[in-house]
């Protein structure tokens, strides 16, 4: 008798079957870099940057194509429709990019907060702090209805490319003393980390940069040393190198 479960695996050969993510400082290319890589891979009617609240990095991008998603409401009116219509508006369709996934939280708090206050009219928040009894509840519930929502695409085959912010954090190392810049993400650790913990491919985006010193002159003084920046690229960074 054949055994009723247990399948083999199979790796797929296009990137973005995978859930993958972006992130790094503003201006850096990201939205481009999706752009160029959806239309290589799945062609120009194959995917749809969702240019989310706040985010309008699509501005200088010529023949990209995009969404504006100022709001839930939007959000979740665009999802629907693909959904629904799947195999006839949306046949050639592959990939969703999400641009950013920073702001997607934005607007997705005051829709938690509206159906906070729906359920409960007797006791009407105005915080996601408050909302749900408070205790994270409030951004639980945000990354629940976002995951849900892509969950969704999923399975009628939309697969994501998330972007997301990155800022400068200047930490000072235990042994030295010495101060150095390390890039962390824009979002709250467990927003980050609710989507981190999805993705297949994580990257962050940085500009590598060549630094020589030199020693400049003074008339009156010490000389002094400065730093020249002699070289730079933008590079990606993956948290592993498999």
């Amino acid at each position: 008798m054949a055994r009723k479960f247990g399948k083999k695996n199979k790796i797929k050969v296009n990137p973005l079957d995978y859930n993958t993510g972006i992130i790094g400082e503003s201006g850096i290319g990201k939205t481009t870099l999706a752009k160029e890589v959806c239309e290589k891979l799945v062609g120009e009617d194959g995917y749809i940057i969702l240019n989310i609240g706040k985010e309008d990095g699509i501005d200088a991008i010529p023949n990209a194509s995009y969404e504006d998603v100022p709001d839930w409401t939007t959000f979740d009116e665009i999802t629907k429709d693909i959904i629904k219509n799947r195999t006839t508006d949306y046949a050639d369709l592959k990939v969703l990019v999400y641009d950013t996934f920073d702001e997607l939280i934005k607007i997705t708090e005051p829709e938690v907060i509206r159906l906070h206050n729906k359920a409960n009219p007797e006791k009407r928040v105005n915080t996601i702090k408050a909302a749900f009894g408070g205790f994270q509840a409030g951004e639980d519930k945000v990354i629940e209805l976002i995951l849900e929502k892509m969950w969704k695409l999923k399975k009628v085959g939309i697969s994501m490319f998330i972007l997301g912010h990155t800022k400068k954090r200047t930490m000072t190392d235990v042994v030295t003393g010495l101060e150095y810049d390390m890039l962390t993400t824009n979002m709250t650790h467990k927003y980050f980390n609710a989507i981190k913990t999805k993705l297949h491919v994580l990257g962050v985006a940085s500009i590598n940069r060549s630094i020589e010193k030199k020693t400049v002159k003074q008339k009156i003084g010490p000389d002094k040393t400065v730093g020249t920046v002699v070289d730079e690229s933008r590079i990606i960074t993956f948290r592993d190198d498999n």
